[in-house]
């Protein structure tokens, strides 16, 4: 299912219990101007889920107002019992969120099966 909001294009998807979605901006004033925090919990409340990862593949430069929305939308679903991972997050983007201690909230994963899992390793059966 793909959302339109004001400003960010919203893929969504859900699976394994988590609501996976893919924000794309549709510009540049996007990423200063358009709450996105905001646009994930409207929707939330529509899909009833608290469990989010985020894959920020399409996210080509990281503001510090998008990792604000970050950091908000934490904050939300923490309040609720809920999560929110990350994953396809840029080499340089990475850096910018380790050196500034976000990485504690906001878990960085390689992939979304890595995410879903966190650190559970994978069980043979």
């Amino acid at each position: 299912m793909t959302t339109l909001s004001l400003g960010w294009d919203l893929d969504v998807t859900q699976g394994e219990g988590w609501l996976i979605i893919r924000p794309r901006p549709h510009g540049p004033q996007t990423l200063e101007l358009v709450p996105l925090a905001d646009e994930i919990l409207k929707l939330l409340e529509w899909c009833w889920a608290n469990r989010v990862i985020l894959v920020l593949d399409g996210l080509d430069l990281l503001t510090s107002f998008v990792v604000g929305q970050f950091v908000k939308l934490h904050k939300n679903l923490e309040r609720q019992g809920g999560i929110l991972r990350l994953c396809g997050v840029k080499p340089q983007h990475r850096q910018v969120l380790e050196r500034v201690g976000l990485t504690m909230c906001l878990p960085i994963y390689d992939d979304v099966r890595d995410a879903v899992m966190g650190s559970f390793p994978c069980k043979p059966r």
